[in-house]
């Protein structure tokens, strides 16, 4: 299908749910107080990207961390003096993105000072970097305000394991108001980025702590793992999409379906009846306009995750303040 047929396709699947947005977040939030801000974003990514495709990906992931650690609120790019804050917290020590985000912020600063929030910018940049690796160009929802709380203990209750089975990290989604279906929609993001060996290691080399190898992975792929990492490794990455690494397509779901989901939680979905079946759904190439539709309607939901509107919260002129 075409592209352009594929844009309707997102615009019509976008407007649909801009009936059931928040009465506090909305589209073109900023149409009179900053308009164009949305469009400054995007040209300031253009140039971003055409330097470092590789941080399309980085940024995709900071907003998903963002928003499940006291919702949307750009608190993922606070720092701490004292190293307590939620950047902090192990599983966000390889995140990518926040000078990205921080030059952006400055330049919409100089445009309309003290009106667009950090976290909005994320979730405008997260959007940005998927359709600038051939997704889908969805609508943003707009009005959030910033948090200025920022705790290490709250990234490692919150955030999903890169373990878990799909049991488990179903409650993780729940608890933000996110169903099954988005869960398995919103892990397709993974069909950008890599993973550092220490995620994914134990299923080459101590699966059950006998050092056996998770027999669910695919024979030759578990032998390249295995060159890949070594036990010691810790620095060396893996693409998470196994097909394609650069493109936003079903590469991801058809790695997972022929038993190439790098993490626990990746292989996890295929092993589950209903998740199961989207993965199965998605491993047909037919399949990418419904993905997209789908991965639109599901980063809308997430972006509406715990989100600081109207007096809440601030709007500042810094994302990466201190809170000690």
């Amino acid at each position: 299908m075409a592209s352009s047929t594929r844009f309707l396709i997102f615009v019509v699947a976008a407007s649909l749910v801009a009936s059931f947005a928040r009465a506090d977040l909305q589209y073109d939030f900023y149409n009179t107080s900053c308009p164009g801000v949305e469009t400054l974003v995007r040209e300031a990514l253009t140039e971003v990207f055409a330097a470092d495709s590789t941080v399309r990906a980085g940024l995709l992931r900071l907003h998903f961390h963002d928003c499940f650690v006291r919702g949307c609120d750009a608190s993922i790019m606070i720092n701490s003096n004292n190293g307590t804050a939620e950047k902090n917290a192990d599983p966000n020590l390889t995140l990518r993105g926040y000078e990205v985000i921080e030059a952006i912020k400055a330049k919409v600063e100089a445009a309309c000072p003290l009106v667009v929030s950090c976290a909005d910018i994320m979730a405008m940049a997260a959007r940005d970097a998927v359709k600038f690796s051939e997704g889908p160009d969805y609508l943003v929802e707009t009005g959030r305000r910033d948090g200025n709380v920022s705790m290490m203990a709250d990234a490692l209750s919150d955030l999903p394991p890169a373990d878990g089975n799909v049991t488990v990290l179903t409650k993780f989604f729940a608890v933000k108001n996110l169903t099954m279906k988005d869960l398995v929609v919103l892990s397709g993001a993974h069909t950008l980025g890599v993973a550092h060996c220490p995620s994914f290691s134990y299923r080459v080399h101590n699966y059950t702590g006998v050092g056996d190898q998770d027999p669910s992975l695919e024979t030759e792929y578990a032998e390249g793992l295995n060159a890949t990492c070594e036990p010691d490794n810790f620095a060396s990455v893996v693409p998470l999409d196994a097909v394609t690494t650069n493109e936003f397509d079903l590469g991801y779901y058809q790695s997972v379906y022929a038993g190439k989901g790098l993490l626990g939680s990746d292989d996890a979905l295929r092993h589950d009846s209903l998740t199961g079946a989207y993965v199965s759904l998605m491993n047909n190439a037919s399949s990418l306009d419904t993905f997209f539709a789908d991965f639109a309607v599901s980063m809308i939901n997430m972006g509406r995750v715990g989100v600081l509107t109207g007096t809440d919260g601030e709007i500042r002129a810094t994302c990466g303040i201190y809170v000690d």
